[in-house]
Formats: C-alpha cells, structure tokens, sequence
C-alpha cells in the first residue's frame, strides 16, 4: 500500500479533472434524475448511509485504543485501533474545513423547478471582499446542513476505512473496495450529493489515511 510520489500526484489530478467535469457535465442531470425518482430510492440511500457515518469508526478507535492499551495489553492492537482512530480524525477535520470553504448547496436547491447549484465561494464577485466574507459565512450559518454538500463526508469517512482494512488485511481489497462504493453511492439515491462530491470525499479519505500510514507504518506492522 506504499505508492510513489508520481503516484499519488497522477491520481489526484486525475481525480481533480474529473471532478471539474462532473460538476459542469454529469452532476446536476444525475441529481434531477433522483429527485424525480425520489420515493424509489431515498429510503434505500438513507439506510445504506448509516454505514458511512464516522462515529461508528471514531468510537470503536477509541474504545480499541483504550481496551488493548489498558486492559488487555497488546502493543500492535492498540496502534491499529489508534490509528483508525487518527483517520476519521483527520480526513473529518480536512471535509469539514472544505464544506465550511466551498459551502456547496446540496442537490436540494434543484427540487421543484428550483434552479440553486454551485459553490457559495465562487460566487458574488461583484462584492468587495470583506462584504462577500460576511454574505458567505452568514449564509453557511443560517443553513449549515443546506450548503455543506462538497466533499462527502460519509464517502470521506469510508474510503478512510477501507484504505486502513487494505492495509491490514490486503486480500480482500475488492471485498472492501466494493463496499466502499455502494455506502457512497448511496449519498446519490438519498439526494444528499453529487457525483463529484464522492469523488472528493474518496480522494480526501484515501490519501489521508494513506499519509497517516506512511507516518505511523512501523507500529503497525507484526
């Protein structure tokens, strides 16, 4: 699970491409589609969903961290679930201060003939700076659910756990890697993202996780 730098830097610009494409070409159709089709499948992403939430992650970190450290002590345990810990940690703080940043209105501004997509920061250039500031974060806290759509934090939480179980457990990366993709598709059927929200949340929980190994990979190997 070590990648070079070339790597790394050629997936992420790849993934940065595609996220620009998506947002012009494909997310605001796909998203209309599941509006339209909202009673088929909402309820099938917001059940899929629950798996994406990241305190089931954050607490089974910590109560693993303070079970193997204090209890039943095991040196290799307690880094592991240390650093499933650091993960959500990590990846969480980089979404949330991206959704604060980019304040992305969620696919429910194109419900009902309503027409709002885009980024709060890339809009009302025509304000003088410190003026668009104020209109963005009075916006953001009025509506703080409303316009917090990029990146997904559910798809950032995933793909965390799922690079930190194919580290640990290689052999079954397309088993993890599977899962990965029907918890984060399921913010498409919940109308609760878009495309390149995913793609965003993924490239973030990866290489998080992926950075945080390369810092902490002696402890965690046998």
């Amino acid at each position: 699970m070590i990648f070079s730098k070339k790597t790394y830097f050629l997936s992420v610009t790849l993934i940065i491409l595609f996220i620009i494409f998506s947002y012009f070409f494909i997310d605001r159709d796909v998203a209309k589609f599941f509006l339209a089709n909202i009673d088929t499948y909402e309820l099938i992403g917001d059940t899929l969903s629950v798996v994406g939430e990241s305190h089931w992650y954050l607490a089974s970190g910590l109560f693993g961290f303070l079970f193997f450290k204090y209890y039943k002590k095991n040196r290799l345990y307690e880094q592991r679930f240390l650093f499933l810990l650091y993960i959500n940690l990590f990846s969480g703080i980089i979404s949330l201060l991206l959704k604060w940043f980019f304040s992305r209105i969620r696919p429910w501004g194109l419900r009902s003939g309503h027409d709002e997509y885009g980024f709060l920061a890339f809009q009302n250039w025509d304000m003088p700076f410190f003026e668009k500031m104020q209109y963005h974060f009075s916006t953001l806290f009025e509506s703080p659910t409303t316009y917090s759509s990029f990146p997904s934090g559910h798809t950032t939480t995933v793909f965390a756990v799922i690079t930190y179980l194919s580290i640990l457990f290689p052999k079954y990366i397309y088993l993890w890697l599977s899962l990965a993709v029907v918890v984060a598709g399921s913010r498409i059927l919940a109308n609760d993202h878009f495309i390149s929200d995913l793609f965003a949340g993924a490239m973030i929980g990866t290489t998080a996780t992926l950075f945080l190994y390369s810092k902490m990979k002696d402890r965690l190997e046998k």
